[in-house]
């Protein structure tokens, strides 16, 4: 009986670390993907920001104020290489020349990364469509 004893107790208890260690690496597994849509998240929307300022003829308040904080977005939660391109943006608009660009293909590159999408280096355009100013 001692032995049946044994062999339950050690079934058990491998059976409980087998648990908490699926339970430890789920919860890190969950926290790492909530990170990761976070960041998809604000980052995405830095873009889509960022683009909407770009090829414009004049720029509305409202999108210079989303415009600042896709910039100091991509300073916080950019890459290293999009946040170099943040600081050089800023750098040129105190000479009066915003050329935005590099920023957006540096954070579409980020991006596709993050969501294990192929790279590609296609030209970035933008359609900008007549808006009608008298309604």
């Amino acid at each position: 009986m001692g032995q049946w004893a044994e062999l339950l107790l050690t079934g058990v208890v491998a059976g409980l670390f087998g648990a908490c260690a699926t339970y430890v690496f789920a919860l890190r597994k969950d926290k790492e993907e909530r990170r990761r849509d976070r960041l998809v998240a604000h980052l995405l929307e830095a873009y889509r920001n960022i683009k909407d300022a770009v090829g414009r003829d004049e720029i509305a308040d409202d999108q210079l104020e989303r415009l600042e904080k896709s910039i100091a977005a991509t300073f916080l939660l950019g890459s290293k290489a999009a946040a170099e391109e943040a600081a050089r943006i800023t750098v040129n608009l105190k000479a009066n020349r915003l050329e935005m660009l590099p920023l957006l293909l540096q954070l579409r590159k980020d991006l596709r990364h993050e969501l294990g999408l192929e790279r590609h280096d296609a030209e970035i355009r933008f359609l900008r469509l007549p808006r009608n100013k008298g309604k």
